[in-house]
């Protein structure tokens, strides 16, 4: 007999929520309650677009935090940056579980007791496990992290808030390049920053593009350069290490490549189309058996720790054509 579904408090209604966490806790059958927002309108308007029944067994949209703290079981945090911690700590200090975006948006004391988790759910991707698994117990000589997209929001794009660092909490570092950071510390263990470079800002102040370099005490060390330009997107993860390298490129292509002890790998493992599904679904699971979430506010602490020293000693970069 299948256990009903928890029944999740959403906070935030952007592209996010409609397009992959919403689906995914609806296609593993938990339950919505309450969609919360600043603007009660769009938040009702989201629980429209789904289906869901005011008043009836269906989730309602509300802009008072305490309606979805009282409706809730599990909170689930997607808003600008800027509001992550608050609104985790609220949930928290109401005794309720909660999962928050990433980046989390700084060091959060209140929640270390919280039954809580940050949403990298890259450590969750099949060819990343095998990545892991392949490079336990060698000794690991350089990682090379290289992204780049388009991106340049106008006026009225409702994602322009992610160039405004008062509410994002910076640029393309901490946007993509800390889900990045985070993969690097699940496979290698936490570094130290030792360079940092970021430029081109938006008119709001987040950068477009930074560089980043890292060292850990065996002797590791990797390069990561994120950025937001035209042309076609690129997202690569190299590793070189004691009896070969690894590729993989695209980096969520589930396709991983290179030499391991002298014999190719040519390995296929495909991440699921919504990689929210077993996001949500590790979080649904811990919390239902008191374990641990797949990426712990402790961890999620280690990449806002290292985006912050990234961005007090970063010096200026101006990108050549």
């Amino acid at each position: 007999m299948s256990r009903p579904g928890l029944r999740w408090g959403i906070a935030g209604y952007g592209d996010i929520v409609r397009r992959k966490a919403l689906p995914a806790l609806l296609s593993l059958g938990e339950t919505v309650t309450c969609v919360w927002g600043r603007d009660a309108t769009r938040a009702r308007a989201i629980c429209e677009e789904f289906g869901f029944s005011p008043g009836g067994s269906g989730a309602f949209g509300t802009s008072d935090y305490t309606e979805l703290l009282d409706a809730a079981e599990v909170v689930y945090v997607a808003t600008p940056v800027a509001a992550h911690l608050p609104l985790a700590i609220a949930a928290a200090r109401a005794g309720l579980p909660v999962l928050v975006e990433k980046p989390l948006g700084g060091a959060a004391p209140e929640l270390a007791g919280a039954h809580a988790g940050v949403a990298y759910y890259r450590r969750l991707a099949p060819a990343l496990g095998c990545v892991r698994e392949i490079l336990r117990g060698r000794a690991v000589h350089r990682a090379i992290v290289e992204f780049s997209s388009p991106f340049d929001p106008g006026p009225d794009d409702p994602r322009l808030w992610r160039t405004d660092p008062a509410l994002s909490g910076g640029g393309v570092l901490a946007d993509v390049g800390s889900h990045r950071l985070d993969l690097l510390c699940w496979l290698l263990g936490e570094p130290a920053v030792t360079a940092a470079w970021t430029g081109r800002p938006f008119d709001l102040g987040a950068e477009r593009l930074a560089r980043v370099e890292l060292a850990w005490p065996s002797g590791t060390t990797a390069g990561l350069e994120a950025a937001w330009r035209p042309g076609a997107r690129h997202d690569r993860l190299r590793l070189f290490f004691d009896g070969g390298h690894l590729e993989l490129d695209p980096l969520d292509s589930g396709t991983v490549r290179g030499i391991v002890g002298g014999v190719a790998v040519d390995e296929f493992l495909p991440p699921p189309p919504n990689p929210h599904l077993p996001l949500m679904a590790d979080f649904a699971r811990s919390v239902r058996n008191g374990t641990d979430p797949v990426c712990t506010v402790r961890d999620a602490d280690t990449v806002d720790r290292l985006i912050a020293t990234a961005y007090a000693i970063a010096t200026p970069l101006e990108e050549h054509p």
